[in-house]
């Protein structure tokens, strides 16, 4: 919706979709930033060729780059992000995930915000739905 008044807006992208995939779902930001300026986004999105979302993905969207982070037979739930207690910078903290595996496993991935590397996981003694959403 342009907010110029003109019955036209236009259309942009944030990342290459030829490097990034066309589409990204279930994005969230630093909590403390809701309403406000902020630079980075984490969503899922899809390793190609699939159309499902089987990636994390940071998305930094001043240097409209993104890190991905695809293992092979999972799909992630939506990311949250928890902000260290204190922090300064707006990737400080932590992103989680709960990941269903193609073995009918499941667990809570821990990244860290800033380098988006693997902090922990903690494995569930059971699967997890596909497309497994919402803040506990």
């Amino acid at each position: 919706i342009p907010l110029d008044g003109s019955p036209n807006g236009s259309l942009g992208a944030a990342l290459d979709p030829n490097e990034h995939g066309r589409g990204m779902d279930m994005c969230s930001i630093n909590p403390n930033l809701v309403g406000k300026k902020y630079r980075y986004a984490y969503a899922c999105g899809a390793q190609r060729p699939c159309n499902f979302p089987n990636t994390l993905t940071k998305i930094d969207l001043v240097e409209k780059k993104a890190r991905n982070r695809y293992d092979e037979g999972t799909i992630p739930s939506e990311p949250f992000f928890v902000p260290r207690p204190g922090a300064t910078e707006e990737d400080d903290g932590v992103v989680i995930s709960m990941i269903s595996g193609k073995n009918g496993e499941g667990y809570a991935l821990l990244l860290d915000g800033a380098t988006f590397k693997e902090i922990a996981r903690a494995k569930f003694p059971y699967g997890l739905p596909y497309g497994l959403h919402g803040r506990w």
